[in-house]
């Protein structure tokens, strides 16, 4: 696990935001609710954007960040409730996964992966 993901496991598990830095200095505000392994192999960050940033024109919404494509994180001072339409138990879209934030009524996914 790469500093990047560890700021964003201690965000999740406190319930706080995390601001995410690119290389290029951009940045993007996320909500941290899952660390995955594709199913590529690739260790992908589950969150819901809120600020910052968007290559894709879609500001805030649910996102699948690579990690690597990160240099930085840095966790924020702010809580956040778990989403409702959060579910961590999606197997398809999270086949192994790190690590896991609480869903708003307190189930909790094991990690799969490492």
């Amino acid at each position: 696990m790469n500093d990047v993901e560890r700021a964003f496991v201690e965000a999740g598990k406190s319930l706080r935001l995390v601001w995410l830095t690119e290389p290029s200095g951009r940045y993007r505000i996320v909500e941290p609710y899952l660390v995955f392994v594709s199913s590529r192999g690739k260790r992908l960050l589950h969150c819901f954007q809120i600020g910052g940033y968007s290559s894709g024109g879609m500001l805030r919404g649910w996102k699948n960040p690579e990690a690597a494509s990160f240099t930085g994180a840095q966790v924020v001072d702010q809580q956040f409730i778990p989403r409702v339409d959060y579910n961590p138990f999606n197997e398809e879209m999270f086949p192994d996964v790190v690590f896991a934030t609480a869903t708003r009524d307190g189930k909790v996914r094991e990690p799969t992966a490492k």
